[in-house]
C-alpha cells in the first residue's frame, strides 16, 4: 500500500477534486449502447451514424435514441445487472474516501442507469451528475438535460466544463475516455485518459497519464497529489 498525503488550502478546503466519467471508464461497456442493442426500435443505428459523422451532437443523438427504447423497469434492471465495472474502481473509491479527496461521477449517460449499477456495488453514496432518464409510460422513456449548456463545444447533454465550474477553488482531475471528455480535458488541471482521450490529450499537449484500468492510476495519482502542481512540460506525463 502506498501513501497519499492530502495538502489543504489555508482555509481548510480540499484543493483536489476528481471528476470521473462512467461509460467505458468505470463500466466496462457503454451502458447506453447495451440498452439500445437490447430494447431499441429500428432506427437507432442511423442516429448513431449521424452523430459519428458529426451531423448532430451527442445531446440530440441521445434524446432521439432514448425515445426509441421499448422496455419495462424490470427489463432495464435485468440488463443493467449484467454490466460489469472495472474492479480497480472500488480501490480508487477506498483511497479517495480515506484521504478525503472528493470524487464525483460526471457522465453524458443516464442517472438512473449509473445509480442502479453503483448500488449493486454498494457505491450509492457517490455523487452523480448525468442526464435524467424519465419513464413516461410502462415501456417508454425520455431524457432530460439539467446540466446542459447551449454553448457546449461537445454539444453534450451534460456539459462537463459547466460542471467543473461548480468547483472554482479546487484543482480538477479528470478521469475519462472519450468525446464527452474532450472539452473538460483542456480545462482540467490533470487528466487520466484511456481510449480516444489519450490521442486527444497528445494532440493538444494536455497534461495526462494514459491508463487501461483503474489499477494503473493509483501510483501516478499519489505522485500527483504529493507534488506542488505546476502546468509545465514536467507535468505532462506521470508514471
Amino acid at each position: 500500500m502506498f501513501l497519499i498525503s492530502q495538502n489543504y488550502h489555508t482555509d481548510g478546503t480540499v484543493p483536489w477534486h476528481i471528476l470521473c466519467d462512467f461509460d467505458g471508464t468505470i463500466s466496462l461497456t457503454d451502458t447506453t449502447d447495451q440498452l439500445l442493442e437490447h430494447f431499441a426500435q429500428p432506427g437507432w443505428q442511423e442516429i448513431e451514424q449521424q452523430w459519428l459523422q458529426g451531423h448532430i451532437g451527442s445531446k440530440l443523438c441521445l434524446q432521439q435514441q432514448i425515445a426509441l427504447l421499448d422496455m419495462s423497469v424490470n427489463e432495464l434492471h435485468q440488463c443493467l445487472d449484467r454490466i460489469e465495472i472495472d474492479p480497480g474502481f472500488m480501490e480508487l473509491v477506498k483511497i479517495t474516501t480515506q484521504f478525503q479527496i472528493p470524487l464525483t461521477i460526471v457522465s453524458d449517460g443516464m442517472d438512473l442507469v449509473i445509480r442502479h449499477i453503483l448500488k449493486k456495488h454498494h457505491l450509492q453514496h457517490l455523487p452523480v451528475i448525468a442526464n435524467r432518464l424519465v419513464q413516461t409510460a410502462e415501456r417508454t422513456w425520455q431524457l432530460e438535460f439539467p446540466n446542459e449548456n447551449a454553448n457546449c463545444i461537445s454539444q453534450s447533454g451534460t456539459c462537463k466544463c459547466k460542471v467543473a465550474q461548480q468547483y472554482p477553488r479546487e484543482h480538477i482531475i479528470l478521469i475519462g475516455d472519450g468525446r464527452s471528455d474532450f472539452c473538460l480535458a483542456a480545462a482540467a488541471d490533470y487528466v487520466f485518459a484511456k481510449k480516444s482521450l489519450i490521442q486527444h490529450c497528445r494532440e493538444h499537449h494536455i497534461p495526462h497519464t494514459a491508463f487501461s484500468g483503474f489499477s494503473d492510476i493509483y501510483r501516478p495519482l499519489a505522485k500527483l497529489l504529493h507534488s506542488d502542481f505546476e502546468l509545465d512540460d514536467s507535468a505532462m506525463v506521470i508514471t
